[in-house]
């Protein structure tokens, strides 16, 4: 605010976002715009399809030898760790690996001459689950002393018990907050 009163700045004035144009004409160029090269090669995902389950067995046979085929990806398949958490916690696979945490959960890619023979083939898997308990609420899961998912993360900063003996006032409560995704306009594509 300025010394007369004035909102100065980015707040209540019109601002344009840099493609707002060529997204409103149908003029802005997507991944899925590009003219792809000769000969690309297209990878689909094969997902989970229990939300949290030990995997008991894989079969992927089919998978492999299904028409226009190329390979067929697994954690076993990756160099160096499977994991693409952005701290190093290990929580994030690329692959499920013995157990799946969600359902969608990506298990193998296929690749394949085309994005319609890996999709095809990946439907081919044959995958055998054994379920395990799940709890969808967390009061209960405390109360249950159910284990992590994943181990907690903790951070600490200083001692908080002599800044809260000497705070003049203390307020306790509870809060919840429900889950909320980030939207993206368009899918992921590397």
């Amino acid at each position: 605010m300025g010394m007369d009163g004035a909102i100065r700045g980015g707040v209540h004035t019109a601002q344009q976002h840099d493609s707002a144009i060529k997204h409103v004409t149908g003029r802005a160029e997507y991944a899925d715009d590009i003219t792809e090269p000769m000969g690309t090669l297209h990878a689909y995902l094969g997902l989970s399809e229990a939300a949290h389950a030990e995997i008991v067995s894989i079969d992927l046979e089919a998978v492999r030898t299904a028409p226009g085929v190329v390979d067929v990806l697994t954690a076993k398949d990756l160099p160096g760790s499977n994991d693409v958490s952005p701290v190093g916690r290990h929580d994030d696979p690329v692959f499920a690996e013995g157990r799946v945490e969600f359902w969608g959960q990506p298990m193998f890619a296929v690749i394949a001459e085309t994005r319609d023979a890996a999709r095809r083939a990946a439907t081919k898997a044959k995958v055998e689950y054994r379920a395990l308990r799940h709890v969808t609420d967390v009061a209960e899961a405390i109360a249950a002393d159910y284990p992590h998912v994943i181990d907690p993360l903790k951070l600490e900063r200083g001692d908080v018990g002599p800044a809260l003996e000497a705070a003049p006032h203390r307020l306790k409560g509870s809060l919840r907050v429900g889950g909320q995704d980030h939207f993206y306009l368009e899918g992921m594509i590397a």
